[in-house]
């Protein structure tokens, strides 16, 4: 009992210490539906515009929101103008604009190069007479950051991912240091770090002309460089446990194994914690079997479910039950990549079209160095039923290339474009058998030659040509909309209402709700990339679904609609390669298939085909994998809709018939079981044996060109 009410003490104690720390600091704005400073300086801050928002904690009117546009906020600190000496600024960020972002401006006007002192995220490197390297923290001071007299880390898109980020920057006598999430990510020594830097003006934040669009709060300025203890306790504040994995759009496949982690403050919790769970979340909480200290940060939670189960964790301090932290429900889901072949009968290559077309996958084209030179792209044609074995039709007729748009449109595969190897071709050729081409256009009139990596897509009967990357670093252009019926007549639409973006290989379209949806994309020449979710019906009317999905920014990324859902897979993030599977059924909610087993990659090639969900290929790979539709078939043909097929007698015993209507022409007929697995039916003569059959609920689909019809039927 001593021992517990010691402990208790001690840690109301350390709790103290983990507030703002008092000393040095010269304001301090909350944003608590107001901008008053709540340091004992009262320099409150003059907000235009911005809006008040939900903080990290879940709290309304908690944070400042800022719009992109006109808003922007006015700090004076009188003691830090100029900044004199050693000094701390820490803050809380998010944002999901990967635009050029002023967070702390001080100086006279956006051209001032003397006096000056600014923080940027986003940060185009001044040191680069080209537009190919940014920075994800920036910050440079009396002068125009070309010498000596800034500090420049982090990858692009490090910081612009829809969370909560905590940052600071301190000077101690001639060192600057840069802090992210309670780590020192740089420090840099410079002698004349020690003068005095900026003039004699108020702080702004969201300067012109890089205005922000995002959300900050918990802004703290401070006369001294705090202490790495203080800045941990300012990132930990109000906040005792973090869970790092799992996360609430985690998808595990039944049986996977999550290691559960968190980090804690040490100065607000206890050594002694619960570890427990819950299921669909209805019910008591679970005591896990973890050994209740808080510093095995490690649990091992296997996920024995079934398929769409919800689970939920929760940890508490066992002295303070106020601490406490849940995370979920995440789900178990009936997905998992399956490796078909580790080796492709070609060479490695990546921005390959691929398509489902009459009962195969063909693959066209790709980049393959050091083979095919002088441009290392190719114009090789390959096909296969089964995405193992696979047959060589030698070359296409139209230039070799890559990065294209290929897609399948009215019975035909289309082939629109190319890569800047090949010319940044803007031609249209057709095929009707994936070996004979007609080449439709040279060049569609008055298309841009500066666009290619364009986004196209198949919908409502008529082909998009949207958006799309630069050559030469030529802007402009890269929201343009064009249609077409046939790849010959084009229509240049209105420019859409997003900022120009391309490299996303593939298409997403719903094929039941005639909707085309476009998912992140981005730019290579300033490294800029989005995460937003779009669709249309029509490419002249787009409509903002998602501002900011969970996953993050990226390009040369796959997508595809496959199970009634839209599929997000792999690409660059932060400039490097991942592996990551999203998926969603309304692009609102998301989830991400954990542990896949294949390696990072982009500029891979998808496709569905033989209900499954295929991704091959991309950079230096030659390999396939396929994620199989596992749950149980939607019947699709309703009642009151126009005839398509059926089948009877239904119950049937030994022979099953089927009729079909003229208007359709079909691709395929399979059947399966309720399990999901294909089963062999063969129809002649419209009709088949099923006495090979176990007695059960079967399944049987047609696929044509206009949709896809199931019929349910038994087997007595």
């Amino acid at each position: 009992m001593k021992y517990l009410l010691l402990s208790f003490i001690l840690f109301i104690c350390c709790s103290l210490f983990a507030q703002v720390p008092a000393d040095g600091l010269v304001g301090f704005y909350p944003f608590n539906n107001s901008t008053i400073d709540s340091s004992t300086f009262h320099n409150d801050a003059i907000a235009g515009g911005c809006s008040f928002t939900v903080d990290r904690f879940g709290n309304e009117n908690a944070a400042l929101e800022m719009n992109g546009i006109s808003d922007s906020l006015i700090i004076p600190i009188p003691e830090l103008a100029p900044l004199p000496s050693d000094f701390t600024i820490s803050f809380w960020m998010k944002t999901n604009s990967p635009e050029k972002l002023n967070l702390f401006s001080l100086k006279d006007s956006p051209n001032d190069t003397i006096n000056n002192f600014e923080i940027q995220f986003s940060s185009t490197s001044s040191l680069q007479s080209i537009l190919e390297i940014y920075y994800g923290f920036y910050t440079y001071w009396n002068g125009s950051g070309w010498g000596d007299n800034y500090l420049a880390e982090g990858a692009a898109g490090t910081w612009y991912d829809g969370r909560w980020h905590h940052h600071v920057l301190t000077r101690t006598n001639d060192t600057l240091s840069v802090w992210h999430e309670g780590l020192n990510y740089t420090s840099v020594y410079y002698e004349h770090y020690a003068g005095p830097i900026g003039d004699a003006l108020n702080f702004v934040v969201s300067a012109a002309p890089n205005k922000l669009k995002g959300t900050v709060d918990d802004i703290a300025f401070y006369n001294r460089a705090l202490s790495e203890i203080e800045i941990l306790n300012l990132f930990h504040d109000h906040n005792p446990f973090n869970f790092i994995d799992p996360k609430s759009t985690d998808a595990y496949f039944e049986g996977d194994t999550i290691l559960v982690r968190w980090d804690f403050d040490a100065t607000q919790v206890s050594d002694s914690i619960d570890l427990e769970y819950r299921i669909n979340e209805t019910g008591d909480w679970i005591l896990t079997d973890q050994n209740h200290l808080v510093e095995y940060f490690f649990y091992p939670f296997v996920m024995n479910y079934p398929i769409g189960t919800k689970v939920e964790l929760r940890i508490t301090d066992r002295l303070n039950t106020a601490n406490t932290k849940t995370v979920g429900p995440f789900i178990v889901t009936d997905y998992q990549w399956q490796l078909v072949n580790d080796s492709l009968p070609f060479t490695p290559r990546d921005g390959s079209g691929l398509v489902n077309f009459k009962n195969k996958m063909w693959l066209f084209g790709g980049w393959d160095p050091p083979y095919h030179e002088p441009f290392y792209t190719c114009s090789e044609i390959y096909s296969s039923t089964d995405g193992i074995n696979w047959e060589y039709h030698g070359e296409a007729p139209w230039p070799a290339r890559h990065i294209s748009g290929w897609l399948v449109h009215e019975n035909f595969i289309y082939l629109i474009g190319g890569d800047p190897q090949s010319g940044a071709l803007s031609d249209v050729w057709k095929s009707d058998d994936g070996i004979n081409w007609i080449q439709l256009l040279d060049s569609i009139p008055y298309f841009l030659p500066h666009r290619h990596s364009i986004n196209v897509a198949s919908v409502n009967h008529t082909l998009l040509n949207f958006g799309g990357q630069q050559v030469d670093y030529v802007s402009g252009g890269l929201n343009q909309v064009w249609r077409s019926t046939d790849g010959i007549d084009w229509e240049q639409l209105p420019d859409a209402p997003w900022t120009g973006r391309g490299m996303i290989l593939n298409n997403c379209v719903d094929t039941i709700n005639n909707v085309a949806w476009m998912l992140g994309g981005g730019r290579l020449w300033d490294r800029r990339c989005y995460n937003e979710v779009w669709n249309t019906a029509d490419g002249e009317s787009w409509n903002l679904v998602n501002a900011n999905p969970p996953w993050q920014a990226r390009y040369w990324h796959t997508v595809a609609w496959f199970d009634n859902k839209m599929w997000v897979i792999n690409g660059v993030v932060n400039q490097t390669d991942n592996n990551e599977t999203w998926y969603s059924a309304d692009g609102i909610t998301w989830y991400e298939l954990k542990y896949p087993k294949y390696l990072p990659r982009h500029a891979h090639s998808t496709t569905v085909y033989d209900n499954a969900l295929w991704m091959m290929a991309g950079i230096a790979s030659n390999d396939s994998w396929k994620l199989v539709n596992t749950s149980p078939p939607i019947v699709e043909q309703i009642q009151n809709q126009k005839f398509i097929f059926n089948v009877f007698p239904n119950p049937a015993n030994k022979i099953l018939q089927i009729t079909i209507s003229p208007d359709v022409e079909i691709l395929s007929i399979r059947t399966y079981n309720y399990l999901n697995q294909f089963v062999s039916v063969n129809f002649k003569n419209n009709q088949a044996n099923i006495s090979h059959l176990d007695a059960g609920i079967y399944f049987t689909e047609i696929i044509s060109e206009s949709g896809r019809w199931v019929q349910q039927w038994i087997k007595l």
